[in-house]
């Protein structure tokens, strides 16, 4: 586009020159980095030194701007480059911002302002007050169309792998709307108790508010919102497709195949889950203790599955997909998870009463508890299974519990506050330690670990600093 002059910036000074140009006969091109025109001098109540209203003097402006048939009004769009040719004229880059409405079908009625419950600073108030993100700019303004403000996409919902709208269900936590809320996260996933609970939040670690006055308690919004729904409404409250004719047979009841699952049958599949364990949930049943996510929060989430036609065998390990999949399923999805454990890889690790962290926690789920009353339990490795272990252990009646890292605290990959929790209960920490062989009685049952003390060197291909024994060191 083509045009005699551009002026930048719309206040009383942008808006007088334009409309004098205009009457010279010179195509002007008005840009406004808001979505209305008028300036601050709109903002304000009188003028110096006349102490006249000053949107009686600026009203009449923004409409003879806007109006002018010689000039050409961009607002909510900025500059963002001027050059200059050869011949003596420039070359202006002007971006237009996305509004996110149509300002051919807007009426200025502010249904949508009053619709949003996000929260953002009004820069019309000097950001003293907060304003919808759906806004028209203030009540005097021209155009009366309103935009939505809207900047890339929230950190907290960025960082959340299950891509849960944490930005957008907190908003309406704060407006009271509390079932609108656990909608929300539904859309995404079915598991709203379970990750209420279980979830170690990487939403609230990029929190932008933890830079004021901390951060929001994300996933204990979302733990709030999920107990109010299962405690008042029956069933997950939401409509699906009608059916498309396709069946989809998934091996494993954990969170992947429950996700899975819920998000398949809302498309008019027809589901039907496989579990090699007799009851479903995977991890969440059998590897999560009860102290932290209850089975029954389990089977509330799994509930929201079940409702919408979704069919779970127990008890049904399968071990071939081939001949699953001409049972007449148009698709096989494999959700096992990773239900293996890792050996300690030293001598005497096969003694009675050696157990890997998953078996353990599976045994306890299943109520065949281990004796522990007055015993010492040592637990090998720093991760949040580890944690997980010795936080049962203690809830058992061991006398002692001790975890034995062979890096230091800084270098634990389990989550802080479960070490912070696990201390708390009286788990012992040994650092820079590293078992080299279990030690058995008569009975081939275990009677201690000998371990050798480390130091750290290098950074290996993780990042952290690589243990190193030191000679000599065993005990």
């Amino acid at each position: 586009m083509k045009y005699d002059v551009m002026v930048v910036g719309s206040g009383i000074a942008g808006m007088e020159s334009a409309i004098k140009l205009g009457d010279m006969g010179y195509q002007v091109l008005l840009v406004e980095k808001e979505a209305s025109v008028g300036g601050r001098m709109i903002l304000l109540s009188k003028v110096f030194p006349t102490l006249d209203c000053a949107s009686c003097i600026s009203g009449p402006k923004m409409s003879s701007t806007i109006n002018h048939p010689n000039i050409t009004t961009m607002t909510y769009s900025e500059v963002e480059g001027i050059r200059r040719e050869v011949d003596g004229t420039f070359q202006a880059t002007v971006k237009e911002k996305a509004r996110y409405i149509d300002w051919n079908t807007c009426t200025g009625c502010q249904d949508c302002e009053r619709a949003c419950t996000v929260a953002v600073p009004d820069q019309f108030n000097a950001g003293l007050v907060p304003r919808h993100a759906a806004y028209i700019a203030f009540p005097q303004a021209v155009p009366k169309k309103a935009v939505i403000e809207r900047a890339g996409t929230s950190p907290c919902i960025d960082s959340c792998p299950a891509g849960i709208k944490a930005h957008g269900y907190v908003s309406l936590i704060r407006s009271g709307m509390f079932e609108e809320a656990f909608q929300l996260v539904l859309d995404a996933t079915p598991l709203v108790g379970t990750l209420g609970r279980a979830c170690y939040a990487p939403c609230e670690s990029e929190c932008t508010r933890a830079k004021l006055e901390g951060t929001i308690p994300i996933r204990r919004l979302k733990r709030y919102v999920a107990d109010k729904h299962y405690a008042e409404t029956d069933g997950p409250g939401i409509t699906v497709a009608e059916p498309n004719g396709k069946s989809i047979a998934i091996v494993g009841s954990g969170p992947a195949g429950l996700t899975a699952a819920w998000q398949l049958a809302r498309l008019g599949y027809r589901v039907r889950m496989f579990e090699a364990a007799a009851r479903p949930g995977g991890f969440l049943r059998h590897a999560i203790p009860a102290y932290r996510l209850p089975h029954h929060v389990v089977e509330q989430d799994i509930a929201n599955v079940t409702a919408l036609g979704v069919e779970i065998v127990t008890n049904h390990p399968v071990r071939d997909l081939d001949a699953l999949k001409n049972e007449g399923y148009d698709a096989v999805l494999v959700a096992t998870g990773t239900p293996r454990s890792m050996a300690l890889g030293v001598p005497g690790e096969d003694a009675i009463g050696v157990f890997t962290g998953l078996d353990f926690l599976r045994k306890v789920s299943l109520d065949e508890l281990p004796d522990l009353t007055g015993r010492a339990v040592v637990v090998v490795g720093g991760g949040n299974v580890a944690m997980d272990a010795a936080r049962t252990a203690r809830r058992l009646g061991a006398s002692e519990v001790r975890v034995a890292y062979r890096r230091g605290r800084e270098e634990m990959p389990a989550h802080s506050a479960e070490i912070d929790e696990a201390e708390l209960e009286g788990v012992l920490f040994d650092y820079l330690v590293a078992p080299v062989d279990v030690v058995s009685d008569e009975a081939g049952s275990v009677a201690g670990l000998r371990c050798q003390r480390m130091r750290l060197g290098e950074p290996d291909p993780s990042g952290r600093r690589r243990p190193e024994a030191i000679p000599g060191s065993d005990y």
